[in-house]
């Protein structure tokens, strides 16, 4: 975003930092680091309490202060993003058995399908569930600008046994999705920021807000499920998932018919889950913008927490 912290230092920092310092060292960095960032962004501060003023989530003081509280939410979550370097730094995750019942039931045929979530909770504690349950995941989306935060951001992805697909031309990806479906991947998008040429409005919070319509498109075109899939910070710092219901492709629809149906039920899976744990909900930024809809915004990278 504008600010600018999406770069090789601070990446950088956290990297090697979360590598080789202890948890109340990280904790303490985290707790100073917010308290700047909140006195000091304070348009994007600003930004973030209009969202929950405009989700009607909270109103004047109540908004502000849920801003306050994202970004030491969102410092926490990022401390154990980069500390998934082996089974002792992992956090526990407590709904693994109600995990294995939902997941169980969409390995139709060896087949993979597709995960769907949004920019709330910690979704590269997705990954972490889904090899718990024998699943790779394969995450699709566009490479970093800077090749060194790519390179830290592979590197991260290959401890956590992810595989990447970098999204090419519209064919080329497709054709690599549906590879990997076929191999039994679980293949994760993030829907809730969407690209001018790839977008259905879908109901969201009471506004119509674009979405990406790619994953209604590949559920076709693979012929697999869409899975919602959300994954939450408890206080004590474990994590808990949240699971949508299943929703396949209806051939019978034409596809922005069929794009609508299933993206109107992600955004409402996603939306339930943002009510419920709103100083989750990491958009550093006015999502809507100034008007009704969410603005639209090419280019923008989906790691960790932009």
């Amino acid at each position: 975003m504008s600010h600018g912290l999406s770069n090789r230092i601070v990446y950088g920092g956290l990297h090697y930092g979360a590598r080789w310092l202890p948890l109340p060292v990280l904790k303490a960095i985290s707790t100073v680091g917010n308290s700047i960032a909140v006195a000091a962004l304070r348009s994007t501060r600003r930004a973030m309490a209009d969202n929950f003023e405009r989700a009607r989530i909270a109103s004047d003081g109540d908004a502000d202060r849920f801003a306050r509280r994202v970004f030491f939410e969102y410092g926490r979550a990022t401390i154990d993003v980069w500390r998934l370097r082996s089974e002792a730094f992992t956090p526990r995750i407590t709904t693994f058995e109600e995990d294995a019942k939902v997941l169980a039931g969409r390995r139709l045929s060896g087949r993979g399908f597709l995960l769907v979530t949004g920019h709330v909770g910690n979704w590269e504690m997705g990954a972490v569930t889904l090899r718990r349950h024998g699943l790779t995941p394969a995450v699709v989306g566009q490479p970093e600008l800077d090749p060194t935060v790519q390179e830290m951001r592979l590197d991260l992805r290959h401890r956590l046994g992810v595989e990447s697909i970098d999204i090419g031309t519209s064919m080329a990806t497709a054709f690599k999705v549906r590879s990997a479906v076929d191999n039994g991947r679980a293949v994760a998008l993030l829907v809730d920021r969407a690209y001018p040429e790839d977008q259905v409005l879908v109901p969201f919070f009471g506004r119509p807000t674009p979405f990406l319509r790619s994953p209604a498109l590949l559920a076709r075109f693979c012929g697999c499920e869409v899975l919602a899939g959300f994954f939450l910070r408890n206080p004590d710092g474990s994590y808990r998932n949240v699971w949508g219901r299943p929703i396949a492709a209806d051939p019978a629809l034409s596809p922005e018919e069929d794009a609508l149906r299933i993206l109107s039920r992600v955004a409402a899976d996603l939306e339930a889950v943002v009510r419920a744990n709103p100083t989750q909900w990491f958009n550093f930024y006015r999502y809507w913008g100034d008007g009704e809809g969410s603005s639209a915004v090419p280019g923008l990278r989906n790691f960790p927490y932009t």
